[in-house]
């Protein structure tokens, strides 16, 4: 019989430390990195789409992505130093149209992409070109 209590008592516990465990884990701060969202990526492409007026005048003459960044992205997913300051910020009337970026983020223009990039390590976490090959 002590036995048994002993058993019951043991199952108890660890059903208490199961909650613990997984209390712990719906705790724990899921990192997700921001995105261009679907009604974003639409109103840019729009509003850089040949023929807006609204093309950078880089994009209208070259119509390709800086070799530098193209090979980064591929490399290391970060933006390089160099073309950090060709990155320029999306214009106002477009970026007051899109979903407010949060904290510690930047939207910019470098090329024919558009990027988010994270503010402190220049990470690239998401690009969208801009202007398609045909």
């Amino acid at each position: 019989m002590a036995m048994a209590a002993g058993l019951g008592l043991a199952q108890d516990q660890g059903k208490e430390q199961g909650k613990d465990q997984s209390k712990e884990q719906a705790e724990a701060p899921k990192v997700v990195y921001p995105f261009f969202h679907d009604a974003e990526v639409k109103l840019m492409l729009d509003y850089y789409r040949p023929g807006s007026g609204h093309l950078p005048p880089g994009l209208v003459k070259k119509g390709e992505v800086p070799a530098a960044l193209s090979r980064q992205l591929r490399v290391t997913g970060t933006l390089p130093a160099a073309l950090e300051k060709r990155v320029e910020p999306l214009p106002a009337e477009l970026d007051k149209q899109l979903i407010e970026v949060p904290e510690g983020y930047k939207r910019g223009v470098c090329g024919t992409v558009a990027l988010l990039v994270q503010a402190g390590t220049n990470l690239i976490v998401d690009a969208l070109e801009l202007v398609r090959r045909q």
